[in-house]
């Protein structure tokens, strides 16, 4: 079947970006043959203009002369994202595909009160929406559309022994260094309360975005000693940092679906985050770990401090996370994929 479906989306090798890395797996663990069209990447905006003028011609000449694609998939997001994914929609439609939109990112409830009639005019030409959440098949429900929720992608985890026991509460975050993302007010509460965490706990940092930003802060804050920028983490430093760490922190302020979280408890990790997006979803507040409001600097402070003085409670919070990231591994997502494509082909001869 994957023979029959071309997929369009950002640059994915390497998986920098959340979209990216949901490109990045469906490659690896998920589609047999990945038919790919590369319509932009992490550059400017004059770069992306021909990226995307490139893409154009592509798909044009793959709808022309591949017979096999019935089912064109495109990856999208707000704003300029998909402002772009009109374009591939409406080619595809011109050559009568079947067109999924598969809309990632928590910003899109936003763009679509601020441009409803041209989102509205550009979903009706989709014949399937895929979400990230039941919350957001929720609002797509309360705006007329129906949509089907399939859950990101996250490879089965590679569970290692623990090589060290040093005491300390080693903590995470992987993803975009920027202000949205709250990691600057979680270092906020580690800069107050340096002299109480030293020698107790490890924030390690990776992932793009505002590294020169971060460093300054990280420096100008005296966190040298609490806090490891990582890097930009690959795929085995990713398994690495996961073996490692206790708790998985995201302190957002918008989401979607984030794959960083499911990653995490998958390797059975505490998680400190907060409700936005698709998060309530996967982390009950005060089960399997705790949530509060973005911005919370005192919630952040209490839920720190309570890991660091209670190893149950930790461990409690870390116990059975994988079971609920199960659903999210290769073979039940391409479940869900296959019976979605195996309507939309059935239906082509309805039409």
């Amino acid at each position: 079947m994957s023979s029959r479906i071309l997929t369009i989306g950002c640059k994915y090798n390497p998986p920098r970006g959340g979209i990216a890395q949901v490109l990045w797996n469906y490659d690896n663990y998920v589609f047999e043959k990945f038919n790919f069209i590369e319509n932009s990447r992490k550059s400017n905006a004059f770069i992306n203009v021909f990226i995307a003028l490139g893409a154009v011609f592509k798909l044009i000449y793959k709808l022309l002369f591949d017979k096999k694609i019935k089912i064109v998939h495109i990856h999208s997001a707000s704003k300029i994202s998909f402002k772009r994914s009109t374009i591939f929609i409406r080619i595809s439609k011109l050559f009568k595909k079947r067109v999924v939109i598969h809309i990632h990112g928590g910003g899109f409830e936003k763009y679509y009160n601020a441009n409803e009639s041209f989102v509205r005019k550009n979903l009706k030409h989709c014949d399937k929406i895929i979400t990230l959440s039941q919350d957001w098949v929720n609002f797509y429900s309360s705006i007329g559309f129906e949509s089907t929720c399939v859950e990101n992608v996250i490879p089965v985890p590679q569970i290692q022994e623990k090589t060290t026991n040093d005491g300390v509460l080693h903590m995470l975050y992987l993803g975009l260094i920027i202000e949205r993302k709250g990691i600057y007010d979680f270092l906020d509460v580690l800069s107050d309360h340096k002299q109480e965490f030293a020698g107790k706990l490890m924030l390690h940092i990776g992932g793009n975005g505002e590294v020169e930003l971060l460093d300054k802060k990280i420096k100008s804050q005296g966190l040298g000693d609490i806090v490891k920028y990582e890097g930009w983490v690959d795929s085995e430093k990713k398994v690495s940092l996961l073996n490692l760490c206790d708790v998985f922190v995201l302190p957002s302020y918008v989401e979607g679906l984030p794959l960083s979280i499911l990653e995490a408890m998958s390797y059975n990790m505490a998680i400190i985050s907060t409700p936005v997006g698709g998060i309530p979803s996967l982390v009950k507040d005060q089960e399997n770990g705790f949530l509060f409001e973005p911005g919370d600097k005192a919630a952040m402070y209490k839920t720190i401090k309570l890991f660091l003085e209670d190893k149950d409670t930790l461990d409690d919070k870390r116990k059975d996370n994988n079971q609920v990231a199960i659903r999210y591994y290769p073979e039940n997502v391409a479940k869900k994929l296959k019976s979605i494509y195996s309507s939309l082909l059935d239906n082509e001869f309805d039409s």
